[in-house]
C-alpha cells in the first residue's frame, strides 16, 4: 500500500521540463510527468501525465497517463485517461483515450477512439438488468 502512493507521487510530479527555446530531436521515454514549452521532434512515452504549454509542440507519437493541451500535437496520441486540449491547444492525428474534454476553440483533427473500463458483455449485461427492472412484472398469483 504505501509502495503504490510512492509509485503514485512519482507519476504526478514534473521531473522533466522541455522550456520554450529547446528543441529535442529523439525519443523520450519518461518514468514520471513531464512539460514540454519547447519543440519535441520524436516519440514521448511517458508513465506520468503530458502537459504541453501554449508554445509547446509535439511532432509524432506520444503515450502518456493523461494529455492537458495547450499547445500543438501533430501524431497519434495514445492515453489511459483523458486528453483535456484547452483553447489554444491543437491535435492533429489519431487519438485513443478514455476521456475527451475540448474547449471551445480547442482544435481536434483526426480520429478518435474512446476506450472504456466496462466490457462490451458487462455493458449489455447492465442493459438487460436495467430493461427487466422496467418490464412491468407479471401477477402469477391468478
Amino acid at each position: 500500500m504505501f509502495s503504490n502512493k510512492k509509485n503514485e507521487k512519482k507519476l504526478s510530479e514534473v521531473s522533466t521540463i522541455i522550456g520554450e527555446e529547446t528543441v529535442f530531436k529523439g525519443s523520450l521515454d519518461v518514468n514520471s510527468s513531464i512539460r514540454i514549452d519547447g519543440q519535441v521532434d520524436g516519440d514521448v512515452t511517458c508513465y506520468g501525465d503530458v502537459t504541453i504549454g501554449k508554445t509547446g509542440r509535439v511532432e509524432n507519437d506520444l503515450k502518456a497517463r493523461n494529455l492537458f493541451l495547450a499547445g500543438a500535437v501533430k501524431g497519434n496520441v495514445k492515453v489511459e485517461g483523458k486528453i483535456h486540449i484547452y483553447d489554444t491547444g491543437s491535435l492533429e492525428g489519431k487519438a485513443e483515450m478514455s476521456t475527451i474534454i475540448i474547449e471551445e476553440k480547442g482544435r481536434f483533427h483526426g480520429e478518435s477512439i474512446m476506450t472504456g473500463t466496462v466490457s462490451s458483455t458487462e455493458e449489455s449485461s447492465k442493459v438487460l438488468e436495467i430493461e427487466e427492472a422496467k418490464a412491468p412484472k407479471s401477477d402469477s398469483s391468478s
